[in-house]
């Protein structure tokens, strides 16, 4: 019964720990694509340096706005150039650089939606030096409606299924009790305090806790390399090269000690059943 107890809080703890490292790695790509949304102001040509750097402080100042980088006009030119590749001789009789200058405006994380990117924008459009604005706008509202999306199935799942564990792990460790309530009987019969007759049940359901939710660790760090190598490297390229990452020293942690708080209640609602009787 002990093995049996230990299995199924590892294999508990195991489907836990998968979600969270799932849940892990979805926030840090949501993170990531966060980061792409911004905002391109393209300049009136009559803008001058100076103006353009008074616009670049004024802009900073708004409290959606994390960073302002300044493209020029050649800058512009060049990038254009350099998408074209073997094309460049379509740009040679051009009379003059029609491509204006701009400013790349990155958001700060939490105005990197929907809301934070119009709020920009309409600040942005009572600015004179602009001539027109560019942030993907269907981009930015179905990224925006994603992340919510995320966050409320991310919640939903991630409370069922560590109410699932709970009962599980409950309910195993009172059966491995429930095997052995003859001798919590015969304890009693021979006079045994509540506190003997439960300590070393507590120690054993403290340390089955903290075994099972450690196996579980271990193989959970074992699949996550095997899935590293196996089949993440193959496909990195096709996969945007987004970094995988596993659960932190603190996070481990936290899995360990839930192990040890779930061994520990499981074993007082069960025990204190028996002692009740």
């Amino acid at each position: 019964m002990n093995s049996v107890t230990l299995a199924t809080i590892a294999l508990s703890f195991l489907i836990l720990g998968i979600f969270l490292v799932l849940l892990l790695n979805a926030k840090g790509l949501m993170e990531e694509w966060g980061s792409r949304v911004r905002v391109t102001a393209y300049l009136k040509d009559l803008a001058t340096p100076e103006r353009v750097d008074r616009l670049k402080e004024k802009i900073r100042s708004f409290k959606e706005v994390r960073g302002v980088s300044y493209r020029s006009k050649e800058e512009a030119l060049r990038a254009l150039e350099d998408r074209l590749q073997g094309r460049k001789g379509l740009l040679r009789g051009l009379p003059r650089n029609p491509l204006p200058a701009s400013l790349e405006i990155h958001l700060k994380p939490e105005y990197q939606n929907s809301v934070g990117v119009h709020a920009l924008v309409e600040k942005l459009r009572e600015t004179p030096e602009v001539e027109d604005l560019q942030f993907g706008s269907e981009w930015v509202e179905r990224f925006s409606a994603f992340v919510v999306l995320f966050q409320v199935l991310g919640l939903g799942l991630g409370g069922l299924l560590l109410l699932a564990t709970i009962f599980v792990i409950s309910n195993t460790i009172r059966l491995n009790i429930f095997a052995r309530r003859e001798e919590i009987e015969i304890m009693r019969y021979v006079g045994a305090t509540g506190l003997f007759i439960r300590a070393p049940f507590y120690i054993e359901g403290v340390l089955q806790g903290f075994f099972g939710a450690g196996l579980a660790l271990a193989v959970l760090f074992a699949l996550f390399q095997l899935f590293l190598t196996r089949i993440y490297d193959p496909l990195k390229h096709l996969l945007g090269n987004f970094p995988l990452h596993f659960l932190t020293a603190e996070q481990a942690a936290a899995v360990a000690l839930a192990g040890v708080v779930l061994g520990l209640f499981g074993t007082q609602a069960s025990v204190g059943r028996y002692l009740r009787v």
